[in-house]
């Protein structure tokens, strides 16, 4: 299965992109302008996100703790654990997260 990276960017707010969803895991591309934020959320499963363009903070537990990610790194969150990013760059992140949730399990801050 071929997989196409656009260039999805608005300027109001981030661009959410499910590329692939199965029971096993789901793939999501986020498409951020430079100042751009997903908010803290937590989710039952793993999530692996990797910057693919750009460059981010990217929270750990609370917006106080985090990792500047460029491309082409990746830092893996755990289950559950509090996690966002903020663009510092026009960056786009893929999130591979696995087991798939459902999105009623998955709990994101306003």
């Amino acid at each position: 299965m071929k997989i196409k990276i656009d260039f999805n960017f608005s300027e109001e707010k981030p661009i959410t992109k499910r590329l692939f969803a199965n029971k096993d895991m789901i793939i999501v591309h986020f498409y951020l302008k430079s100042g751009q934020k997903i908010p803290m959320h937590a989710s039952p499963s793993t999530v692996l996100v990797s910057v693919l363009e750009g460059k981010g903070k990217f929270f750990i537990d609370n917006e106080d703790n985090f990792e500047i990610l460029e491309k082409g790194e990746s830092f893996i969150y755990n289950p559950k654990q509090p996690h966002g990013f903020l663009a510092l760059e026009d960056m786009i992140v893929q999130a591979v997260i696995a087991p798939n949730p459902s999105i009623s399990k998955i709990n994101i801050e306003k």
